[in-house]
């Protein structure tokens, strides 16, 4: 199946920003936005184009501001998305749907969770960062994540020096830039890229077109993600499923069980064996069963 265009679909939002995103899958099916990593694009989602096809599943692709195509936005906040997406779900006729975070953009599925959880009929943290502000839970996390968030956390630009050469590195050599990644991931990533070089190709192209706009974008997001949420978990009320790698470097298994034990109604499902990319392509399959399944219970 061919893809959808790799241009960008624009809404402009209320403020005279632009908000870019793409739909992959069905674009007339049932939605399912789908947050992306950090650094990370609207083309994420392409990996999962296929099995969204399949499943009758429309995948809304948004690209967070300062990345991608969407205008960079000062003084933002992770609470202040929920805005956007109420938009954009606006625009597109979407009275229910539901949101996927995939790693860094798991704190934006429960800020969605938190401001309007009844407007979503599912909730997903794939792979999804837990608080970064408990230093207990970043313990088993990469060493250079722990130094850039560090610095970000301090103040954004502090955080530039490392996002420029990792920049420049996707701009670059796409396919070197990978395979300096892939040294510091868990073996099951480094088996996935491997052995699938298509795959290895779609995480270098979404990966460089994050960087588009430069790194200004990339270092408030960094600022974001290792702060405080401006919500507490404990007051989300609906539903949120979580699917948690055992060799996950990035988001370490204590943020998931962290994320199980607060949320009031979480359920975790651990991947004992998979990493921290491997899990986002291997257990897709499990996000789109609980989604439908989750329509069902709407239904009845």
């Amino acid at each position: 199946m061919t893809r959808p265009d790799a241009q960008p679909r624009r809404l402009q939002l209320p403020d005279g920003r632009t908000l870019a995103y793409q739909l992959y899958g069905v674009p007339e099916g049932r939605p399912l936005y789908y947050f992306h990593g950090f650094p990370g694009s609207r083309l994420q989602a392409a990996l999962h184009h296929e099995q969204a096809l399949t499943a009758g599943v429309c995948l809304v692709a948004p690209e967070r501001p300062g990345f991608g195509h969407s205008d960079y936005q000062a003084g933002r906040s992770i609470l202040g998305w929920v805005r956007d997406v109420q938009s954009l779900a606006d625009s597109l006729g979407h009275r229910r749907f539901g949101v996927l975070g995939v790693s860094c953009g798991g704190p934006y599925a429960l800020a969605c969770a938190h401001q309007m959880g009844g407007r979503l009929d599912y909730v997903g943290l794939l792979a999804g960062m837990g608080p970064m502000d408990i230093p207990a839970l970043r313990k088993q996390q990469l060493p250079m994540l722990r130094l850039m968030f560090g610095l970000a956390r301090r103040h954004p630009l502090l955080a530039s020096p490392l996002l420029a050469l990792d920049r420049l590195l996707f701009l670059r050599s796409p396919a070197r830039a990978v395979k300096a990644l892939a040294s510091l991931l868990a073996e099951p990533d480094r088996q996935l890229l491997a052995d699938d070089p298509s795959a290895a190709a779609d995480f270098a192209g979404f990966l460089a077109e994050a960087y588009r706009q430069g790194v200004r974008g990339a270092c408030k997001e960094a600022q974001l993600i290792a702060s405080g949420r401006g919500f507490a978990l404990e007051q989300i009320q609906v539903p949120v499923h979580l699917y948690q790698s055992g060799l996950d470097r990035h988001v370490p298994e204590a943020m998931g069980r962290h994320l199980q034990s607060n949320l009031p109604r979480a359920t975790l499902r651990l991947y004992p064996q998979e990493g921290h990319l491997s899990i986002v392509i291997n257990q897709f399959h499990q996000v789109l069963a609980d989604f439908t399944h989750s329509n069902k219970n709407e239904e009845t």
